[in-house]
């Protein structure tokens, strides 16, 4: 490869990176998709995270643009039914998907947009001149390279290029450092789904259901699932599951026999520490072999269950918080906050795992609200220019970024950052002092929801 200098290098892709890349190759920069694995997609192909949750507030959809383009591809290829009500209320919609498609869709969209994409390389250094961020080493199969670009956006969930280039941030709990547990996702496939919806229509209580919600989860055949703590307590006290869970959780998929697992939990993994996720990786693994065990025995529908597939890579839920412009706060969020160069929106609620079972979310409170918006200001970090962050490393205080973790907003983050870039470059200033009324009408006509 001769040329290697892009006006707009993208580190990640996952959701967050495509929707970057898309928008900043749109927008006529030339664009680079650096991914560390073969496919683009993230978590929610790798580590098999789903469904998609949420585009909407009880008031109406909140995410749309590129986001929603996303889903309407998949919905083309039979890969999504699109947006159904969460039949447990938790939050307004879910959206289920395949992930094989979802791997096509990401790769369309980025090349048809002209961006390319580099797989198999992992981002291993940034360089600076002053200030300045002016591109990145990356290491793979052919060695370590550099890559210059004018631009450069951090959507590797880690804020790995943010640290990299010195960018100040926060992690964990401000008292101990503790982040969120991991958990390793799995599939089944060969579900009894007409079994398992009349056993749980029938003991409701058992999976955590009210009498209006089980009516809803029997009309409607995509459904979460949650509950069955006693069944899931003797296992554990008998020393037959390795796991810290007061309940199970998963999802049906878009296929009537299938279902996605989202119970494997570890606490207490630091998941930038290679040594550590490694230990998590293998418990994780016991763990999933344990919970097909119990699924096959002690929850109708199951018996002639098999395992298809466990996520490449744990699941991380947090990691580091980039200090930004502005820093999204909980009261922001409770006050359903509005801001003039706000570039999304949200509804989802504060989402934030226990460290020990049966304790209360450390939150320090419950939302379940109507929209927030989230400012430019949150994807633009202090101290290093040229340089945008966006996905769940955003500025905001680990409350916040409870609620805009998760892959609709997220989006909505990948698609302002590549706008912005692109758009600072056309402007020819930094990312920092783009003209937010602008970049606010640019995303607007890009079907953005502001």
């Amino acid at each position: 490869m001769k040329e290697k200098y892009w006006d707009v290098i993208v580190c990640g892709g996952g959701l967050s990176g495509v929707c970057a890349a898309t928008a900043a190759a749109r927008s006529g920069a030339s664009v680079l998709l650096v991914e560390r694995d073969g496919c683009l997609g993230g978590t929610m192909t790798n580590a098999l995270v789903g469904p998609m949750m949420t585009f909407h507030s009880p008031a109406g959809q909140v995410v749309g643009g590129l986001a929603q383009e996303v889903v309407d591809r998949l919905m083309a290829l039979d890969a999504s039914p699109g947006h159904v009500p969460d039949t447990s209320d938790y939050c307004p919609t879910i959206t289920p998907f395949d992930a094989e498609a979802l791997k096509l869709v990401c790769q369309r969209m980025v090349k048809e947009a002209g961006g390319r994409i580099l797989y198999h390389s992992l981002v291993t250094g940034a360089t600076r001149q002053g200030p300045e961020l002016t591109g990145i080493q990356v290491t793979h199969k052919a060695g370590t390279e550099a890559l210059r670009a004018a631009r450069v956006i951090d959507a590797t969930g880690d804020a790995d290029v943010a640290w990299l280039a010195g960018a100040p941030f926060e992690f964990g709990r401000p008292e101990d450092g503790r982040v969120q547990p991991v958990s390793l996702m799995f599939k089944l496939m060969n579900v009894d789904s007409e079994a398992l919806r009349a056993y749980t229509a029938s003991h409701p209580g058992e999976a955590d259901l009210s009498e209006k919600q089980a009516l809803a989860y029997m009309a409607q055949p995509l459904n979460k699932n949650a509950g069955f703590r006693e069944k899931l307590k003797k296992y554990i006290d008998a020393g037959r599951i390795p796991l810290q869970r007061e309940g199970i959780l998963f999802f049906n998929t878009i296929y009537e026999d299938e279902v996605i697992v989202n119970t494997s939990r570890i606490a207490g993994v630091d998941p930038l520490d290679p040594w550590a996720l490694s230990e998590a990786e293998n418990l994780g693994r016991e763990q999933v072999a344990a919970l097909c065990e119990f699924f096959r025995n002690e929850i109708p529908g199951f018996a002639r269950s098999r395992l298809v597939a466990v996520g490449q890579r744990l699941g991380v839920r947090e990691s580091r918080r980039i200090r930004g412009e502005y820093v999204l706060t909980g009261e922001d969020i409770l006050r359903q906050c509005r801001f003039p160069d706000a570039i999304a929106r949200s509804s989802y609620p504060v989402d934030i795992h226990s460290l020990v079972p049966g304790e209360k979310s450390d939150a320090g409170f419950d939302y379940h609200g109507e929209t927030y918006e989230i400012p430019y200001r949150c994807l633009v970090p202090l101290d290093v220019e040229q340089l945008l962050v966006a996905g769940r490393c955003i500025s905001a205080t680990r409350e916040a970024q409870g609620s805009v973790r998760v892959s609709p907003t997220c989006m909505a983050f990948g698609q302002a950052a590549g706008t912005a870039a692109a758009l600072s470059l056309r402007q020819a200033c930094t990312p920092r002092r783009v003209d937010t009324d602008e970049l606010r009408r640019r995303l607007r006509e890009q079907g953005a929801l502001l």
